[in-house]
């Protein structure tokens, strides 16, 4: 790995992989939006499922370049507990999406994210205020500007205990 690097995960990464879960929760969004009427292929979700696919391709193209600049020594050495750790992190984040509401399970996910990427020498207060600030700007950029309806708790689940 590069001097950037620390466990075999290369913190090149961090970016491209933060702009690869926007990319993907904006996908998602884009295709909830209904039409109000038939509108071909051009319809109100066309432009952002392009900036999505777009967003893949150049995301792949900067990550396979920084593969390629790494020897293969490096290659050898990659270790894929991060990224799996990052895997199962979303996968409950997921399941956890709908019961927990949007502030508490997006606090959690950043929360495993910052630790996982290695921010756990700032210490907890720093790591919680990092979060909250992080959870509070998506909060602020699908509920206030893409205005998208985020579940605050779903009571109905928690009223089955």
């Amino acid at each position: 790995m590069k001097s950037g690097s620390s466990g075999g995960w290369d913190r090149r990464l961090i970016l491209p992989f933060v702009l690869f879960v926007i990319t993907s929760i904006y996908l998602a969004t884009a295709l909830q939006i209904t039409a109000q009427f038939d509108e071909g292929l051009v319809g109100p979700s066309f432009v952002p499922v392009v900036a999505s696919i777009l967003m893949y391709i150049a995301l792949a193209f900067v990550v396979l370049g920084m593969r390629n600049d790494m020897d293969k020594a490096e290659r050898e050495k990659l270790n894929l507990a991060a990224p799996l750790k990052v895997v199962v992190a979303t996968a409950v984040y997921i399941l956890a999406f709908k019961p927990l509401g949007y502030p508490v399970s997006t606090f959690l996910y950043v929360y495993a994210l910052l630790y996982i990427f290695g921010l756990e020498d700032t210490g907890p207060i720093k790591r919680i205020a990092y979060t909250a600030a992080i959870t509070a700007v998506f909060y602020a950029l699908f509920a206030l500007i893409f205005q998208v309806r985020l579940p605050l708790f779903d009571t109905e689940f928690w009223g089955m205990f």
